[in-house]
């Protein structure tokens, strides 16, 4: 799959372009109706080291088929 990136509210967003299959070594494009929905990734700070992830896949007719949202925060060595 190819992304988009952008920064919206001070988070990363990157955005499903376009979906892809490999063939015999080459890259096809997949047709609209294989493809699985748009995802959008979300990755923002929250704060004190912490940030939040977020990942959703949406699909023109069946709307939200998945949502995964995480807390993380980084662990000193």
């Amino acid at each position: 799959m190819s992304l988009a990136v952008t920064v919206e509210d001070s988070a990363i967003v990157f955005r499903s372009v376009d979906y892809f299959f490999d063939l015999f070594g080459l890259r096809v494009k997949m047709p609209a109706f294989l493809r699985p929905g748009d995802l959008t990734i979300k990755h923002a700070e929250t704060g004190a080291g912490c940030f939040s992830f977020t990942l959703d896949l949406t699909h023109k007719r069946l709307g939200l088929l998945i949502r995964q949202h995480g807390l993380f925060r980084e662990v000193a060595p």
